[in-house]
């Protein structure tokens, strides 16, 4: 199961940089919502990797619906195997934008995901596993040479936590497996005063049809329209405190 560890991977990535990695997630009213994760990577590539001169030179602005290239794609993807079939198939509800210009030293990602319910929700780094996808792995390629196996698949946010979503309330917990796996990867040398810790945070968004009337973690924001909220933690905040981002919150009633 991916935890709090897969967090803390995730941020280590960018350990020599200033880096915000940003999942914001909108519910309806019927509990279906939009979820995206965002990377900004671009102070990497500025740190990392000088100009690159000639063929080398990547531009790339693009939006990518997957709907629309399944739909483009259907003759194709027909004459594959069932099995192969329904694995792409789990794109159906996936988008990506992706921005790379290195001579800018620009790089900036978004996957976009359409969810049905909860459920689903905690399927979005499933879905994505092992999909050949030339844009993913070009985030992968950014950060892959440091460290091999499961630091090259997207990350999941969603997996460690328990969430629940209807009229009066939204929570969100670190499920028990997750707080153990937690508390045995936490890095008891990390402290407030470490120059990196503010330089890398994980900021996290949830948007409601509702109005909020009471919140449980100090650590959340309410945005201005009372209908959502934020929470941001570093990395000194995340690896000591494995619940840092556990809430819970109760809704106006009509």
């Amino acid at each position: 199961m991916k935890t709090i560890k897969t967090i803390l991977f995730t941020l280590s990535l960018f350990m020599l940089t200033s880096c915000e990695i940003v999942q914001e997630t909108r519910f309806e009213a019927n509990g279906s919502g939009k979820y995206s994760l965002g990377f900004d990577l671009s102070e990497m590539m500025k740190m990392g990797e000088s100009t690159e001169q000639g063929e080398n030179n990547q531009q790339l602005d693009t939006l990518i619906v997957f709907s629309d290239f399944l739909e483009t794609k259907k003759d194709s993807i027909s004459k594959l195997s069932k099995e192969k079939q329904e694995k792409i198939k789990q794109l159906e509800n996936f988008s990506v934008y992706i921005k790379v210009d290195s001579i800018a030293k620009k790089f900036e990602m978004k996957i976009n995901y359409d969810f049905a319910n909860v459920s689903e929700l905690k399927l979005f780094a499933e879905k994505l596993k092992g999909q050949n996808i030339k844009e993913l792995e070009l985030l992968s390629s950014k950060t892959g040479d440091l460290k091999k196996g499961e630091g090259n698949e997207i990350p999941d946010f969603n997996k460690s936590y328990n969430t629940i979503f209807n009229r009066k309330l939204f929570s969100l917990k670190i499920s028990p497996e997750g707080l153990i796996e937690a508390e045995k990867n936490k890095d008891t040398t990390m402290t407030k005063e470490n120059p990196m810790a503010d330089m890398i945070r994980f900021k996290s968004r949830y948007h409601f049809p509702y109005k909020i009337k009471k919140v449980t973690n100090e650590n959340v924001r309410i945005l201005p329209d009372f209908k959502g909220v934020e929470i941001s933690g570093n990395l000194f905040e995340i690896n000591n405190n494995p619940n840092y981002f556990d809430v819970d919150i109760e809704f106006e009633q009509d």
